[in-house]
């Protein structure tokens, strides 16, 4: 009788530890979700790269192959102004209007 509680104690035991094991240790389900997550979470961002990385290439091609566009943006981001033209500064509004 007593080695009948003994077994059933031991494979109790047994279990929890397995148990405890699958869901707490370093290597359990839970760790492995959230690494699960963390992949998917990083090739979405790799695909995101990749297509700013595409955009920024094709932008780059047509800098390079139109003056004219490479031009205009010299002159809206930087601010480059033509000899022919002039800058007007206005001053700010003191009371925000």
């Amino acid at each position: 009788m007593w080695q009948r509680r003994l077994i059933w104690l031991l494979l109790i035991a047994l279990t929890a530890g397995l148990l405890w094991s699958l869901l707490f240790s370093d290597h359990s389900y839970l760790v492995y979700r959230q690494e699960q997550r963390q992949l998917e979470r990083l090739q979405r961002q790799i695909i995101e790269l990749r297509r700013q990385r595409e955009r920024l290439a094709r932008e780059i091609l047509r800098l390079r192959n139109d003056p004219d566009e490479l031009e205009r943006l010299i002159h809206q981001q930087l601010g480059y102004i033509h000899p022919d033209e002039y800058i007007i500064l206005h001053p700010e509004d003191p009371y925000g209007r």
